[in-house]
């Protein structure tokens, strides 16, 4: 059994309490599967400069429409000029037969720090008690004014 140590401990997070548009800085991703079907997803922690909180995941899979559009948002958002070059000239990205880890390499590692400008959503679900409750998520991505490198 195995811990990753965080030196700075448990600490009191804010999350966001209200739908809008925020700027923000990619703080983590976490890979992680969606039973029952097992789609595979990485779940991305992005931070205001007030240090509210909100997640927004990414799958792998395609979507209804059989697009990409959520990750192609997302990198794009997210990459460097240079980054935007080398997609473009690669041509068309395959998914197919990339396992987890690598995935989250291509998508989400090389994003860690950036910022970009998100749209959060409300979302209304049934909690196990039964009363309703209300979840923000992360699920628009853009292209920050000032691009994804510069600091808040």
């Amino acid at each position: 059994m195995s811990f990753k140590l965080n030196p700075r401990g448990s600490e009191e997070r804010k999350y966001i309490t209200k739908a809008g548009i925020y700027e923000m800085v990619v703080k983590s991703a976490t890979p992680s599967f969606l039973p029952p079907r097992n789609d595979f997803y990485v779940r991305i922690a992005l931070e205001t400069h007030e240090g509210e909180t909100v997640f927004a995941d990414i799958f792998q899979k395609p979507e209804k429409n059989g697009s990409h559009s959520r990750l192609n948002d997302f990198v794009a958002s997210t990459a460097n000029e240079a980054e935007v070059a080398k997609y473009i000239a690669q041509g068309e990205i395959n998914l197919e037969g990339i396992d987890g880890e690598e995935w989250v390499k291509l998508v989400t590692d090389r994003a860690i720090g950036r910022r970009l400008k998100v749209k959060v959503t409300e979302r209304k679900y049934v909690k196990k008690d039964g009363t309703e409750g209300v979840a923000y998520q992360g699920s628009f991505f853009y292209k920050h004014p000032d691009g994804p490198e510069l600091p808040f």
